[in-house]
């Protein structure tokens, strides 16, 4: 059966599923709410062994803080911002670069934010340490701009409808602007925008996405067990000695597994313009 004729194959309108099919997304929003709630409860002063400072993650070596600081929130309306943009976003981004590859993109974007606020300590910037997943989720809203397409949301607060697209973008210059007014968290701020330069430069450099793509794709296979055959099996064994050929290379057929894979998925309209000229090509082979 052609891609074509699959069913989902068409236009919908249905909404797109949110945490279903995405277990990193959802994943990282459990362990975001689950430990800052811990450390609440427990007074567990996480802060004093996962925030990520230029003293202790760079100049003592303890380099675990480059991950750890990602997973650290300073209160609860931290937390809830981020866990509101991963929950809007991080599906679609998850599904564009399948559930290894985002987490890899996501601590990547996480671990350069880190890198251009110690750029800032080291330029004279004061600050007691770095927390919170801003910079991965702002990594995440660089691609949701771009793979958004048309997909709509339906705000609550306030009550309006606007392109995935559109709504990242408004969190980005959000994000940008905060960075002019707001010295307190100077360091914070332009840790978010270290993480959407770095996803800039993963999603738009080729190299780079398809072996993010690539990571996500990996799976560990398993041959299944043969029974032994016995003299008789083996005599009527059919083998077929011509193979349907395909003018497709196995690097665009997977391509445009991941495609129908985003149909079934987000529907038709969640397709960029690229993916679109893909599958109709793939579709005149």
């Amino acid at each position: 059966m052609g891609y074509a004729d699959r069913d989902y194959f068409r236009e919908t309108t249905r909404p797109p599923s949110r945490v279903t099919g995405a277990p990193v997304v959802k994943w990282l929003l459990i362990s975001n709410l689950g430990l800052f709630f811990i450390n609440i409860l427990f007074e567990a002063r996480m802060e004093s062994w996962g925030a990520f400072s230029v003293a202790e993650g760079i100049q003592k070596w303890q380099l675990w803080r480059f991950i750890s600081f990602q997973f650290v929130h300073a209160d609860f309306g931290h937390v809830l911002f981020n866990s509101v943009g991963l929950y809007l976003f991080g599906t679609y981004v998850e599904h564009e670069f399948r559930s290894k590859g985002f987490l890899v993109f996501y601590l990547l974007c996480g671990i350069a934010g880190a890198l251009i606020y110690a750029l800032l300590v080291n330029a004279g910037y004061r600050s007691s340490g770095l927390v919170g997943a801003s910079a991965g989720n702002f990594g995440v809203l660089v691609v949701a701009a771009f793979v958004g397409g048309t997909i709509s949301l339906r705000l609550m607060i306030p009550p309006v409808t606007m392109t995935l697209r559109q709504l990242a973008l408004i969190f980005l210059v959000l994000g940008a602007f905060m960075v002019l007014v707001e010295k307190d968290n100077l360091g914070g701020h332009v840790a978010h925008l270290g993480g959407a330069v770095a996803a800039l430069i993963m999603f738009k450099t080729p190299v780079l996405r398809a072996l993010l793509q690539t990571i996500g794709k990996t799976t560990v296979q398993h041959k299944p067990r043969q029974r032994a055959l016995s003299k008789g099996q083996k005599k009527n064994r059919y083998e077929k000695k011509l193979k349907p050929k395909s003018k497709i290379s196995k690097g665009e057929a997977s391509e445009v597994d991941r495609i129908l894979d985003k149909i079934n998925e987000h529907g038709l309209q969640s397709l960029t313009e690229e993916e679109r000229i893909l599958l109709t090509k793939a579709g005149m082979k």
